[in-house]
């Protein structure tokens, strides 16, 4: 009998390690895209320099990066209780907006994470299109090396 108990909290126990997914990008998050982080992704010709309509196909391909991840999470908090919750999430687009946004791993996602995501990362707080216009300080539509590396001191970028 004591060990169809043992065998049986086991089971239990096994069961709850395979709910929690090891691969949980809704924790982890994705890979930074380089140390520019969204610019080096829209770099697409990958000469250092960023130019508008490089940023604005970037922009085309995921939608959080035209208002910003704050923003984009009010859109799909269907209930507005501050929280994305298993039932809400499968209805994101694209599935992955919210990676690295869940820090206690619970499998929702609050405002509350996703503002604490986002605050080290103001290409994260705002569209994309608003930020390039930001570091594009010489208003020529293109971001060079040199921008790049003034955001950078300016904290407007992390290295990533």
């Amino acid at each position: 009998m004591r060990i169809l108990k043992i065998i049986g909290l086991s089971l239990i126990i096994i069961s709850f390690g395979a709910c929690k997914d090891p691969n949980n990008k809704l924790k982890e998050g994705p890979r930074s895209p380089g140390p520019n982080g969204p610019l080096s992704a829209s770099d697409f010709n990958r000469d250092g320099t960023v130019t508008k309509a490089e940023m604005d196909e970037f922009i085309t391909m995921g939608p959080e990066r035209k208002v910003g991840l704050v923003a984009y999470f009010d859109q799909f908090d269907t209930d507005a209780n501050g929280i994305l919750s298993p039932k809400e999430l499968p209805l994101v687009t694209p599935p992955f907006a919210f990676d690295g946004t869940d820090a206690d791993g619970d499998g929702s996602v609050s405002k509350n994470e996703v503002k604490t995501y986002v605050k080290d990362r103001l290409y994260r707080q705002m569209g994309l299109e608003e930020f390039f216009t930001l570091i594009d300080t010489d208003h020529n539509l293109e971001i060079t090396p040199a921008e790049m590396e003034a955001a950078h001191k300016n904290g407007q970028l992390p290295h990533e």
